[in-house]
């Protein structure tokens, strides 16, 4: 888990979204919030039976979006200064 607790933001399809760090009961979620009239999304990263880690909405229901936002989280922490 990041300990990143300020906002950032990623490029996604060309527009620049905001990324908020949020916690609820222990649990982290990232709040995005889009340019356009796209509603925000809220995504945590979880593991399935075999411990392999996946990008979920919360709640479900827009799990491709999930997806490709969480990549470029997953992105966005690789490339940031330790």
């Amino acid at each position: 888990m990041n300990n990143h607790k300020e906002s950032f933001e990623i490029i996604y399809r060309e527009n620049i979204l905001k990324v908020l760090p949020i916690y609820i009961e222990k649990q982290l979620l990232y709040h995005i919030q889009f340019p356009d009239n796209t509603p925000p999304l809220n995504i945590c990263s979880a593991a399935n039976f075999n411990q392999e880690k996946f990008w979920t909405s919360v709640p479900e229901g827009r799990q491709q979006l999930a997806i490709e936002t969480g990549l470029l989280i997953d992105h966005y922490f690789t490339i940031q200064p330790k």
